[in-house]
């Protein structure tokens, strides 16, 4: 169970929400609070049905950060990026970061998204002779507070977020996908069982997807697809992956239409269409 008292408020149903309700977007939290005053507790019984969370993914990197007695970006060095070689990846901007992104655009207008914002917290941890790496949730908050022009410290809106901001390559997320095809048994891996509760439906939205503990999960044709997605405004990305076939693609865009030219590119690849789609 998770449990971070000035996150959340004690409250009936919030008491029993488990790190498996987050994986499976079962949780009953909202997607994003709008106002700081918001309670965070459910919109009903945790895994009684489907509700997609990003504030429940947050609570969850709260949580392990209480116990892990850390950021969240060293955490997941240490416990994933390093082994699975994904060294291009994190959820915190680094001093280098700007300079290796791409732009997001819409209708051929660029867009910097949060890019200066970031860019501000950078150089205020460097002032404070910090990576913002190292910067846990309170002393993000911290920061918010004293670099101007920052938005309100809710979770949408907080740098370090393992809900959406996690910046990573091509190179990096390739192997990620190929450790979840064809785990190896090396350090980070997870257990069989683990693996196979994390590919199993848990929660269903309706007859043809489900959500396993962070897969979307598709079944069309008689085959079995895991699938996610990415959408902050004019970035948008989607994978594909047949577990056996040990196959997957995955398609990175910067433009507010990309989920367009994601289907056309996955639809071809798999000679299949997929109703993920038409969810989304």
């Amino acid at each position: 169970k998770l449990y971070v008292a000035d996150h959340a408020p004690s409250d009936s149903r919030g008491d029993r929400i488990s790190a498996r309700h987050v994986l499976s977007h079962s949780s009953g939290l909202r997607n994003w609070r709008n106002t700081l005053d918001q309670p965070l507790v459910p919109d009903f019984d945790p895994g009684a049905r489907f509700q997609y969370s990003g504030e429940g993914f947050y609570y969850l990197q709260r949580a392990i950060e209480k116990i892990a007695g850390c950021a969240i970006q060293p955490f997941m060095e240490e416990a994933m990026f390093r082994p699975f070689g994904m060294l291009s990846s994190t959820y915190a901007w680094r001093p280098d970061t700007d300079a290796q992104l791409v732009f997001g655009h819409t209708r051929g207008t660029m867009a910097r998204g949060q890019r200066d914002f970031n860019l501000r917290m950078v150089a205020h941890a460097e002032q404070q002779q910090k990576s913002l790496a190292a910067f846990t949730h309170d002393d993000l908050v911290a920061a918010m507070k004293a670099v101007p022009s920052s938005p309100p410290p809710l979770p949408n809106f907080i740098p370090t977020n393992v809900a959406g901001s996690l910046i990573t390559t091509v190179h990096d997320y390739a192997s990620f996908l190929a450790h979840v095809l064809a785990p190896g048994g090396g350090p980070g891996e997870l257990s069989a069982a683990m693996r196979e509760r994390m590919l199993s439906p848990q929660i269903r939205l309706n007859h043809a997807l489900a959500w396993g503990l962070g897969w979307g999960i598709e079944t069309t044709s008689g085959r079995e697809y895991l699938w996610h997605w990415g959408d902050n405004g004019t970035i948008k990305n989607f994978v594909l992956a047949h577990v056996p076939s040990r196959s997957a693609v995955v398609v990175f865009t910067n433009a507010a239409q990309g989920m367009r030219l994601a289907e056309a590119i996955v639809n071809e690849a798999s000679d299949s269409e997929h109703l993920a789609f038409d969810w989304l």
